[in-house]
Formats: C-alpha cells, sequence, structure tokens
C-alpha cells in the first residue's frame, strides 16, 4: 500500500504499470478497489494511477472543505509527486465531477476525458433537496448506506451483484460519517462544467447505462451532442457497468481509450 500527505492527513493511491498515464477516479460510496479487474487489463500498456478520496477507503478524512474541487487538488498533489504532467481521466459518477474540476484546471494536461455514468451537469433543484434528504439520514449511517448502495443498482443487477453490494455497504459502515457528508455536500455545490467538455480539445467521452437508475441515458445522450462529445451506450448496464456488465464495460473502456491487450 501507498500513502501520501495532503494537509497531514494519509491519502492511499496505487501505480501500476509503464506507459501513457491513465488516472481512475471513483464514485460516491467506492474507493479505489472498483477499479481492481479495469486496471489490472489497463496496466499491460499504461501506467495507472487510482486513489482514494478522502473519507473512503483507506484514506484518512478531512472535514469541511469542498469536495469536488479538494478531491481534485489532492489528485493534481499525487500526480506532481508521482512527475506526470499528460494523463487520461476516466471518472465514475462523482469521480466524473473531479475529473471535470481537473480538466478545467488542467486543460492542457488532461489527454482524454471519459464520464463514466456521469455528467458536466451542476445539481438541479430536486437534486439539491435529495442531497440534504441524504446528510440527514446519515444520522442513522447503517440504515442509509444499506438504501443508498441498493439503489445504485437497476432491480435486475440487485441479485447478480448481491456480494458486491454486500462489499460496499461492508467498507461504508466503518468510514467516517463526516467524510460521506463532504461528498455528499461537494456534489449538491458542485459546478455546471457544460464549457470545460466544449473548451476541451482532446477527445471526450460519455459512457452511459441505458438502464441506469441514476441518471437518465435519453438526457445524457443530448448533453453529450450539446457538448460535442462522444456517447457510448451498455443495453445491459446501469449505474454500475464495472460490476454489472464487467467485460462489455472494460472493452469499451479499451476501445475508448484505443488500447489492446491482447
Amino acid at each position: 500500500m501507498a500513502f501520501f500527505n495532503y494537509k497531514e492527513k494519509n491519502i492511499h493511491y496505487l501505480s501500476e504499470g509503464l506507459g501513457p498515464v491513465i488516472v481512475l477516479l471513483h464514485g460516491y460510496l467506492e474507493n479505489i478497489s472498483m477499479w481492481d479487474e479495469i486496471a489490472e487489463k489497463l496496466a499491460k500498456t499504461n501506467q495507472v494511477v487510482r486513489l482514494d478520496f478522502p473519507g473512503f477507503g483507506k484514506s484518512e478524512c478531512i472535514e469541511h472543505e469542498n469536495g469536488m474541487a479538494l478531491y481534485a487538488e489532492i489528485t493534481a498533489q499525487l500526480l506532481a509527486l508521482l512527475n506526470i504532467d499528460k494523463y487520461a481521466l476516466i471518472g465514475h459518477s462523482m469521480g466524473g465531477y473531479v475529473a471535470l474540476e481537473l480538466a478545467s484546471s488542467y486543460p492542457k494536461k488532461t489527454s482524454q476525458l471519459i464520464l463514466f455514468h456521469s455528467t458536466a451537469q451542476a445539481d438541479s433543484e430536486e437534486k439539491k433537496t435529495m442531497r440534504n434528504r441524504a446528510l440527514k439520514a446519515l444520522s442513522k449511517k447503517n440504515a442509509y448506506l444499506k438504501t443508498a448502495i441498493k439503489l445504485l443498482f437497476p432491480s435486475p443487477f440487485q441479485k447478480t451483484c448481491k456480494r458486491q453490494i454486500d462489499k460496499m455497504i461492508q467498507e461504508t459502515s466503518i468510514l467516517n460519517t463526516n467524510g460521506i457528508a463532504v461528498a455528499l455536500a461537494g456534489m449538491r455545490e458542485r459546478k455546471e462544467h457544460a464549457k470545460t467538455v466544449q473548451d476541451l480539445t482532446c477527445k471526450t467521452t460519455y459512457i452511459a447505462g441505458k438502464l441506469d437508475p441514476v441518471l437518465d441515458s435519453r438526457q445524457v445522450k443530448i448533453e453529450a451532442q450539446n457538448n460535442k462529445a462522444q456517447y457510448i451506450e451498455l443495453e445491459n448496464a446501469g449505474h454500475m457497468s464495472h460490476w454489472e456488465s464487467n467485460e462489455k464495460a472494460t472493452t469499451t473502456l479499451l476501445k475508448t481509450l484505443r488500447i489492446n491487450t491482447l
């Protein structure tokens, strides 16, 4: 395990493989391990960097700061420590929001951006209300986690992905509640980044699941078209395609990155 220090807090990360750099950014209530199977394939031809955001996985909690900007700043510090100045970004859900913050700050360093079940839109008022309800529900953390994690998966996958769901519940049950709250508040207050996508000169891709219960794939498609980005839809997948349809999701990412690991 590798750690680096950010404001006297230990942040957990992994760097594997050699070649062009790919940065993997995990989603809400997830950690570095969500990428295990995908990272194994990518690391055959690339240097793959991933980290646990503060308060998740093995990283220490940093309280009372803006989540998305904070996570992007920490990621940038890690990349600087590793002497990396050019990279492709893949962000899953909340990780996509972090990727957008990073790409906005360092557009010339971004060689490719993949929003993996994510969006450049800010939270709607309805979504902000849902985040506020979730913040209140954290007073009963374990009950909240069991419900919130299960709802990330459409009903057809709640049975087939039971092992992953149970693992997520177990891993998040030991987390600092304040770290989860920072993430929720950060997502609620995040910036609109449509212009970031439009202004990037590198290849930008949205990958969406047709069955996604969190993001409407039809709206994601319209967003991608409006932002002049590539759009790819996974037919038999929801929000968590890295587990729901791992082979298809991995193949799609490899093709989008133009990587042949065979």
